[in-house]
């Protein structure tokens, strides 16, 4: 068994629970779960796999999808490196004209 934290923005739902952002679950490791501890969804909080729980350099991946998100930018998701997420945000505010949500530049 396994204790996860859902770190997103959003709720996720697991065995019939909604598990609200910044709250935990217990669960035993499955390949479903393992793949969103990779997309850096879930958090690997106690026990488990050690190597799932690896990875993330600091950036707020979360905030990037959402600002992403609101550019408009096609199939964006929480499964995009960080720098894929920053190359299509910068691409994005430079064909809207340099601005962003708040109308600066």
């Amino acid at each position: 068994m396994a204790t996860y934290k859902n770190k997103s923005v959003g709720a996720h739902v697991h065995a019939g629970k909604v598990i609200a952002p910044g709250a935990t679950f217990d669960a035993k490791p499955t390949p479903n779960l393992e793949k969103l501890v990779k997309a850096e969804i879930l958090q690997l909080a106690s026990a488990g796999s050690a190597a799932a729980a690896s990875g993330g350099d600091g950036e707020d991946k979360a905030a990037l999808v959402t600002r992403a998100k609101e550019l408009g930018v096609p199939n964006v998701g929480g499964n995009w490196g960080i720098e894929k997420l920053k190359d299509a945000i910068a691409e994005a505010e430079k064909a809207s004209g340099g601005y962003d949500s708040n109308g600066a530049t």
